[in-house]
């Protein structure tokens, strides 16, 4: 009987420990596709190995720097130094121009891209800070290309 109780014990004490680890996310507009996973990785550590991410689902945690003005399809998401340009999956969902400075948790895929100066230009362009005719010559990017964006705190 007592290896019973302490099997019980530890199957009890690892899901109590596995729902803490997974606390919900918090609550936010969400934009694009419901949001399935729920520990976000640290946008330096994606910054800082991003080969060790590419491909795979990973959710990240940041603030919006930068929107696309004219449509609001692509965005800047930066934690301290890091940053990451996100694309919406498929052209599928937009985000509201006016949310820099907005907390956000993306879900979707690394892509480590060669820019060419023109797509680079055409970004800053679309930029609210960047001046286009700064860039010069192809300019490799990491990207991330998202299927789900929360806006934390905006109903």
């Amino acid at each position: 009987m007592k290896h019973v109780s302490l099997v019980f014990l530890l199957v009890l004490s690892a899901g109590i420990a596995s729902a803490e680890a997974a606390a919900p996310l918090p609550a936010g507009q969400d934009f694009g596709a419901r949001l399935k996973l729920t520990r976000a990785v640290p946008l330096a550590e994606l910054v800082g190995n991003p080969e060790r991410f590419e491909g795979k689902p990973v959710l990240v945690r940041g603030t919006v720097s930068d929107v696309c003005q004219k449509k609001g399809c692509w965005t800047i998401l930066r934690d301290g130094e890091a940053q990451v340009r996100v694309r919406f999956h498929d052209y599928g969902f937009f985000l509201p121009k006016d949310c820099s400075g907005e907390e956000a948790l993306v879900e979707g895929r690394v892509k480590i891209e060669l820019l060419s100066e023109a797509k680079a230009r055409h970004y800053a362009e679309e930029s609210r800070d960047s001046d286009p005719a700064s860039i010069q010559g192809p300019k490799r990017e990491l990207g991330f290309v998202a299927t789900g964006v929360r806006l934390v705190g905006r109903d």
